[in-house]
């Protein structure tokens, strides 16, 4: 691999964020544990990479836990609700839609 597409590649690694589009549902349990199910930007290769060019990926939907504290309440507001968890950085699972 040359520098450059090294050099590339990094750099969008580094500047990649998970960027929510969309949230389908959103609950939290007796324990204070949030479940979010959401679509997602760029989560899943829709056209693989070749020797000239860079994969191009797609939105997929996920899935996302997270322990809110007692004293914190979400959002009411959509846009403020993405911001939020935005910000907590939470690690997006692909969920499985081949059956639907």
């Amino acid at each position: 691999m040359s520098l450059v597409r090294f050099q590339v590649c990094l750099l969008l690694f580094i500047h990649s964020k998970m960027t929510i589009l969309h949230i389908e549902s959103i609950f939290q349990d007796e324990f204070g544990i949030v479940n979010v199910n959401a679509i997602i930007e760029d989560m899943v290769v829709i056209i693989p990479q070749t020797y000239n060019y860079p994969a191009e990926y797609g939105s997929a939907l996920c899935e996302a836990s997270f322990e809110l504290d007692e004293d914190e309440t979400l959002p009411d507001k959509e846009s403020d609700l993405i911001q939020f968890l935005e910000k907590l950085n939470l690690d997006w699972i692909i969920i499985d839609t081949s059956d639907y």
